[in-house]
């Protein structure tokens, strides 16, 4: 298997169900849906967290929230950077001669800090280095490696990474590539140049523009998908798409509302910073034309797959602290798929939201639970019975929940960064 190119490409906030490939009505992503009838779609795939920071981590080193240093988001703006012993990713694929680069929204570490991308394995970077200004899509400046340039005056953030990745594409490479094209759409605020094709639909404005900002984001992967065509390097290289957590919420009532409205979170419970199924159970496609075969596949992964994955595509070495099992018997139609024996995620307070959780599957039986801080009572799910975690069997399978959080005590990892609080809802401050 020669060393493909590989495009990743990472939407932030976007939720299963606002794809037509995962059953949307009303938001149109023709291109996002033929990619998927091209490609693998994967059905049971889980981001890294609940929210950017950790889910991000884990994409990059391969460490589930347990395991990895990032375990949730910066507080008050003070991101805390990758350490230098911290392998991720691209320096594996750096090691096996590729060419990288990162467009869009970083987030795992700051200019000037261990864990800026220039620093981590990538040749280029283009965007935003943290999470807090990545929320202005009109910035009068961006990152272009180790400088702050100026933009456009009046440049949509989303266009110019677009650009930037095809102007990058279109090089002329004696060697694979790496893109990790990380889009800030459909985050809020959902304030798009225009919201076509939904400007005569009898929605709220917000809905409109939530609805124009995933069309626009999958206009413009079509482009780069027609882009590989025309470059003749379509077969040569491994697309991928997929989101850093469920559909955006602020605790605020509506972007609930909204993200019932379009069925967001598909047939799951919750949305961002949840651990409930809404909040990780996310979209995934994959698409390498004339090597991976179309189709539909169950099989249960999750974002630290992605290291142990590519890294035996490109015939990188796995770093030996990595909780990921390659997904290419899968992605390859071929005997012997691993499993995962258990996936864990947490969501730990932040500024006003006092909402601490934890959630732990077991992917051999479908157990999954639910904790309310460190302390909480445990909830129970049967998520092959009940994949929209409505009936809390705690009560009913006390082996089982006594089980479960013992499991549930000995997965997370001590942090001084991120201590567990005991409480999950602690009035605001």
């Amino acid at each position: 298997m020669s060393q493909p190119n590989i495009i990743f490409i990472l939407a932030d906030d976007l939720g299963y169900g606002d794809l037509g490939a995962y059953g949307q009505k009303l938001i149109q992503t023709p291109h996002l849906d033929r990619m998927a009838a091209e490609g693998m779609r994967f059905t049971r795939h889980y981001s890294g967290g609940p929210v950017c920071g950790p889910s991000r981590a884990c994409l990059m080193t391969g460490q589930h929230q347990g395991n990895g240093y990032i375990k949730g988001n910066p507080s008050q703006g003070n991101d805390v950077p990758l350490r230098p012993e911290d392998t991720i990713l691209t320096e594996v694929l750096k090691e096996v001669g590729y060419e990288t680069a990162c467009i869009g929204k970083w987030g795992l570490g700051k200019a000037g800090s261990s864990g800026y991308p220039t620093h981590k394995g990538f040749d280029y970077f283009y965007g935003y280095d943290s999470h807090r200004v990545a929320h202005d899509y009109y910035p009068e400046s961006l990152w272009r490696n180790e400088k702050l340039v100026k933009t456009p005056e009046g440049a949509y953030s989303h266009d110019l990474f677009t650009q930037e990745a095809l102007d990058w594409v279109k090089r002329d490479w004696d060697r694979p590539f790496f893109l990790y094209l990380a889009y800030t759409t459909p985050h809020n605020p959902y304030n798009p140049p225009d919201n076509e094709p939904y400007s005569d639909m009898d929605w709220p404005e917000a809905y409109r523009n939530y609805a124009a900002m995933i069309t626009r984001m999958d206009r413009d992967i079509g482009r780069l998908l027609d882009l590989l065509q025309e470059l003749k390097i379509d077969e040569q290289t491994l697309v991928i798409l997929t989101s850093d957590h469920g559909p955006g919420s602020e605790y605020k009532r509506e972007i609930a509302d909204m993200v019932r409205f379009f069925g967001s979170s598909g047939p799951y419970r919750g949305m961002k910073r949840d651990v409930y199924d809404g909040g990780i159970h996310v979209p995934l496609l994959v698409r390498w034309p004339g090597t991976i075969r179309s189709g539909v596949t169950d099989h249960i992964s999750a974002f630290q797959d992605f290291m142990p994955t590519l890294a035996e595509i490109v015939g990188g070495a796995v770093p030996g602290n990595v909780d990921g099992i390659s997904m290419v018997p899968t992605l390859l139609n071929l005997p012997g798929q691993g499993r995962h024996t258990w996936l864990y995620w947490e969501f730990i307070s932040m500024g006003q939201i006092r909402k601490s959780r934890q959630s732990l599957l077991d992917v051999r039986t479908g157990w999954k639970a639910v904790r309310s801080g460190s302390k909480g009572k445990l909830e129970l799910y049967q998520l092959e019975e009940d994949q929209a975690e409505a009936d809390n069997l705690a009560d009913v399978y006390p082996e089982i929940t006594i089980r479960m959080e013992r499991r549930l005590n000995e997965i997370r990892g001590h942090s001084d960064l991120w201590p567990l609080p005991e409480l999950g809802e602690l009035p605001l401050e």
